[in-house]
C-alpha cells in the first residue's frame, strides 16, 4: 500500500484548488472513494465537484507529489 496524506483537489470550474473533505491514508483507500463516486463542494464558488484521478493530487508519506500536482 501506497501511503498518502494531504489530499486536495481543483474544482474543474473556477480552478481553485482545496483541501478534500475527507481524510485518506493510503491510495487504494482514495482510489475506491473515487470509483464510489466521491463528491465534494468547492469553497470558493460552490459548485459540486466530481472527484477523479485526474483532479486531485496528494503528497506520498515519502514527500514525493502525486495526481495532477505530479
Amino acid at each position: 500500500m501506497t501511503a498518502i496524506s494531504d489530499v486536495r483537489i481543483r474544482c474543474g470550474h473556477c480552478r481553485a484548488i482545496f483541501a478534500c473533505p475527507v481524510a485518506f491514508r493510503d491510495l487504494e483507500t482514495l482510489e475506491s472513494a473515487v470509483a464510489a463516486g466521491l463528491q465534494a463542494t468547492c469553497p470558493s464558488c460552490g459548485q459540486v465537484v466530481n472527484c477523479t484521478m485526474k483532479n486531485m493530487m496528494w503528497r506520498n508519506a515519502d514527500g514525493s507529489p502525486g495526481g495532477v500536482s505530479a
